[in-house]
């Protein structure tokens, strides 16, 4: 192990296997690798890092090898190991069967954490459910459930209309606890009334609430009411066009109100570029259920009738304001999460999406250690699990990727997958000589 693991012994010219039992675990030891700190955008290299159980164990330049001990050796020199990441705004559970159609795609791009932006809560369940059995088969879920918007409407699939009649927030709130929401997502009509109920709700029961900015909300009075995260750019990007002054204001509260932005960037380059033949990816066509394949042909063909070329050149100019608008937020200090909007928006796919989008977020100006803390880190602390996640550290879970290039130095590297770990087990082994993770 080139030096780097150290058997003790009580003479020197005792080997290994002469120690007395004492441990008899099982290690997995990933040597002479690069670790990525996501926190402060730095490598600690020729890292000794050892797995056991779920659990990362040790990183350091020196291991002490427990006598008797069971260990499976990985060689990562001139590899680079970084936490698995996470897709912020996904939609999983609308479907029983996306499990078998998505977990093993979202794994192989080292996606193993998704949030769910909106779907069936007994679908949720159940995927929870297989995931708490077998780390190893799909990405850990946190979820919101059905999506709670005005009546009526935006649409009716998996959301719950609510007016100032119904008098039932309370009630209707409590039960979507009960049946496993992880947080509430509200949409762009719901009524000011009803979020100031449900903003009550959640400080009350330490919950919280995301989502589309309300159409009949001030943005700055859903971020005072807590709104955690505002998803894509709709309303910031009217003021950004109209009033710089004011978005500044609004980024200051979000800074100061701890409000975060998970802009799906992905979604507004697919709209400038809908046209573009090359949006139709057929290698990921196997991971995409057969109602989402027709609705997004009839989409695009719907599209590509209408427009015209002025439209189009309209869309690709929008689409550089919103990363300018992305970038201004983030120079504001406004916190941002990486996610795709998967199965709300056509021709974003799963894995390769997250991809995407993080090569977006670079463009808007976001280092490439920033970006990287968007999948990873930020995640954590928005869900308030970053005592076990979002960094390589001892005492965290093993979720982890195994990079053949350093993304800090170009953020296309998320894309040279080697491995990918799910609680410290190898659920993905990519051959050097492949270029990509399909």
């Amino acid at each position: 192990m080139a030096g780097k693991i150290v058997c003790l012994s009580l003479a020197l010219f005792y080997s290994c296997s002469f120690l007395k039992p004492e441990d008899g675990s099982h290690y997995q030891v990933i040597e002479e690798v690069n670790v990525i700190d996501v926190v402060q955008g730095k490598l600690l290299t020729s890292q000794t890092v050892v797995l056991k159980d779920s659990l990362i164990h040790f990183i350091g330049k020196e291991w002490r090898v427990p006598a008797n001990a069971q260990i499976t050796t990985i060689n990562g020199r001139g590899k680079y190991l970084m936490p698995g990441m996470w897709d912020m705004h996904f939609h999983l559970a609308w479907d029983a069967g996306n499990d078998s159609l998505l977990f093993d795609v979202l794994l192989a791009h080292g996606i193993t954490g998704v949030r769910d932006m909106g779907g069936d809560l007994a679908i949720q369940r159940a995927m929870k459910q297989k995931v708490a059995g077998n780390p190893t088969s799909g990405p850990a879920l946190f979820g919101a459930g059905p999506i709670l918007d005005g009546n009526p409407p935006v649409m009716y699939d998996f959301t719950i209309p609510i007016d100032d009649s119904s008098g039932q927030v309370e009630f209707l709130l409590d039960s979507l606890v009960e049946a496993g929401s992880d947080f509430f997502k509200t949409y762009s009509l719901i009524q000011e009334p009803i979020v100031e109920e449900i903003a009550a709700y959640a400080q009350e029961h330490q919950l919280s609430f995301a989502g589309h900015l309300s159409e009949y909300i001030e943005p700055e009075r859903s971020i005072q009411l807590g709104q955690k995260s505002i998803e894509h750019l709709n309303r910031l990007e009217e003021i950004w066009q109209a009033d710089t002054a004011r978005i500044t204001r609004i980024a200051a509260l979000m800074k100061e109100q701890g409000t975060w932005l998970c802009p799906t960037l992905l979604v507004y380059f697919v709209k400038a570029n809908r046209r573009d033949s090359a949006l139709v990816q057929s290698t990921y066509e196997p991971f995409i259920h057969p109602f989402l394949q027709q609705e997004w042909a009839s989409s695009r063909a719907r599209r590509m009738s209408k427009n015209s070329e002025e439209d189009w050149e309209r869309q690709a100019s929008l689409f550089e304001q919103q990363k300018a608008l992305v970038g201004f937020l983030h120079q504001q200090g406004v916190r941002i999460l990486a996610g795709t909007d998967f199965a709300g928006m056509p021709y974003v796919y799963p894995g390769v999406g997250l991809q995407q989008e993080l090569q977006l977020l670079h463009e808007a100006g976001l280092s490439n250690a920033e970006v990287l803390a968007t999948a990873t880190i930020h995640p954590a602390i928005f869900m308030g699990i970053q005592d076990k996640s979002g960094t390589v550290a001892i005492g965290k879970y093993a979720d982890l990727v195994l990079l053949r290039e350093n993304p800090l130095e170009g953020i296309d590297a998320i894309a040279k997958i080697d491995q990918v770990f799910r609680r410290g087990r190898g659920v993905l082994s990519i051959n050097r000589d492949r270029g990509d993770t399909r």
